[in-house]
């Protein structure tokens, strides 16, 4: 029973460990394969993005820094083929600024102011001409620079707007040319850069981090934004990052001579989409993939060990028959040379104590005050020879080869004489021989005589396991054509050890000079010899019972 669990769980180990390893070697290529595909995919789709990105970027910065320089370029042109007279009326600034929007329509108004802020005329949508524009920064930085494009404002007409202005000295005194450019325009170039329609954005940032332009929310204009400002740096710069939830890829570029910071920005949830489906995919499939390896694997695997786990159990069980049978052998010729050995001895002993019971038995010693312990010692002697004798015989049959004789054999009658032969003995020590038996059993060709043998060894083993007040039941059954025959008692039980040395010969769990324990060994043998089994459960303080399988006809098996 222990080698038997101990094989289970040695198979079971196994089969874990032989699990273990199948799924390594199966999923860390696996997943090796899947998540190096997946990076390079997404590090490849990543890396064109950059690029589409930053191309467009600097597409965008050129176009607008090339839109400005024109704009500021064609506004000096007026400022210095027109004299601050000329342009200083109204209906000559018209005839100019008509002339201008039929080229570019990207001019909103036009103004001339005089050197102390004051514009002097003005064409465009806003009442303006007489305001004052001294104390505007715009004002102090073209009086500086010469030609100056603002920031975005709101300036008088409450409304975002930039401005690019030129400053003329004309007899010494200076003047200045202002227009107004509609930011739209940028607003127009700003949203071709765009990779695609969803979430992407793109804007214009000052120095200080205010929106100029801004084409996902005009309502974003002239705020703060979050931005991190960098430091100033020529051409196309790319950067991968996260704003809340969004995972985003923006390119920026300074713009303006360096005013104007340029960003756009791509969610990459939406450029990435088609990654992300390539991505559930692959993950299907390994789901999948992985499902149909553990499910084949555990199955195969406990297939293929429960056959190797059968093939070894009968293996072990076929050695150990082969051992027994070997022990078997040993000791019958080793009980065969001390049966023959102690028979002569025992031969002698039992005629010299019946020699002194007749010598006994005259007048001279009868009148001796020892008399009947002589008598009682001599029928001892006697007693305990024949004891021996049995004993012997027991031995002789063990050592030699006994031949089988056939018959029908009706089992159900051999273990009535069984319980006939033993019951006295167990009702003497209060226990009850029940007797179970099939009515329908088959009768099988066997040999009656040894068979009962068997059942007297049980039977008796049965009774002294018992000692007192307790129940053997004799059961028999039909099974596969043959028979079944169970003997159990309510007695102590055996722990495993027991179990497993008791079918070994001289095993005896009885005290010394009770047992020789030969009736198992050899109740098994004949068992084995007459094409059946014998084999026992038993658990301590429960009982024991003995299962003899028998086929319907030994005869054929043993020819066969």
């Amino acid at each position: 029973m222990t080698q038997e669990k101990e094989l289970h769980r040695y198979y079971a180990r196994l089969r874990t460990k032989f699990i273990a390893i199948i799924f390594f070697i199966a999923f860390i290529p696996l997943i090796l394969l899947g998540g190096t595909t997946y990076y390079h995919y997404s590090a490849t789709v990543k890396e064109k993005i950059r690029k589409e990105l930053k191309l467009i970027a600097k597409n965008r910065k050129d176009t607008i820094d090339l839109f400005l320089n024109d704009r500021a370029n064609s506004l000096s042109v007026l400022a210095y083929t027109h004299t601050f007279d000329y342009l200083g009326k109204k209906e000559n600034l018209h005839n100019v600024f008509q002339l201008l929007k039929m080229v570019d329509s990207a001019f909103q108004d036009m103004g001339v102011i005089n050197s102390n802020g004051k514009q002097v005329a003005y064409i465009g949508p806003y009442h303006l001409t007489g305001k004052q524009y001294s104390q505007t920064e715009w004002f102090k930085a073209v009086m500086k620079k010469n030609v100056y494009i603002s920031d975005v404002f709101l300036g008088f007409r409450k409304v975002p707007h930039f401005i690019i202005a030129v400053k003329r000295i004309e007899n010494g005194k200076p003047w200045i040319l202002r227009t107004t450019i509609d930011i739209n325009m940028i607003n127009h170039f700003m949203c071709t850069a765009l990779l695609g329609k969803h979430g992407a954005d793109a804007y214009i940032l000052s120095r200080e981090g205010t929106y100029q332009i801004s084409t996902a929310d005009n309502d974003l204009i002239l705020t703060k934004s979050e931005f991190k400002m960098p430091s100033v740096f020529r051409g196309i710069k790319e950067m991968e990052g996260c704003h809340g939830e969004k995972a985003l890829i923006c390119a920026i570029a300074w713009l303006k001579n360096n005013d104007w910071l340029m960003v756009i920005e791509q969610d990459l949830k939406y450029e990435l989409s088609p990654m992300v489906r390539v991505k559930n995919t692959a993950l299907s499939i390994f789901i999948i993939s992985s499902l149909i390896i553990i499910i084949s694997t555990i199955l195969i695997t406990k297939r293929v060990f429960a056959r190797l786990e059968k093939v070894d159990r009968e293996k072990s069980q076929l050695s150990e028959q082969l051992v027994r049978s070997d022990r078997l052998a040993a000791i019958g010729k080793l009980a065969s040379g001390i049966a023959h050995e102690i028979n002569n001895p025992l031969a002698v002993i039992s005629e010299k104590a019946g020699w002194i019971g007749d010598l006994l038995t005259e007048e001279d010693v009868k009148n001796s005050p020892n008399y009947s312990e002589l008598i009682k010692s001599t029928e001892d002697i006697k007693k305990h020879v024949k004891r021996g004798k049995k004993v012997i015989s027991r031995l002789m049959g063990f050592a030699r080869k006994e031949e089988v004789v056939y018959g029908n054999v009706d089992i159900n009658s051999v273990l009535d004489e069984t319980h006939d032969f033993l019951n006295k003995k167990a009702i003497y020590q209060n226990i009850a021989i029940m007797k179970e038996f099939h009515e329908d059993l088959p009768s099988i060709v066997t040999d009656g005589a040894q068979l009962q043998q068997v059942f007297i060894n049980i039977v008796n083993n049965a009774i002294d396991a018992i000692n007192k007040d307790g129940v053997i039941r004799l059961i028999t059954k039909g099974r596969d054509g043959g028979v079944l025959i169970a003997i159990a008692d309510t007695g102590p039980g055996m722990p495993e050890e027991v179990q497993e040395k008791i079918f070994n010969p001289f095993f005896t769990t009885k005290p010394v000079g009770k047992g020789t324990g030969l009736g198992l060994s050899t109740s098994y043998g004949i068992v084995e010899k007459l094409g059946g089994h014998l084999t026992v459960e038993s658990e301590v303080g429960k009982g024991t019972t003995f299962y003899i399988t028998l086929p319907p006809s030994c005869e054929q098996k043993t020819k066969g």
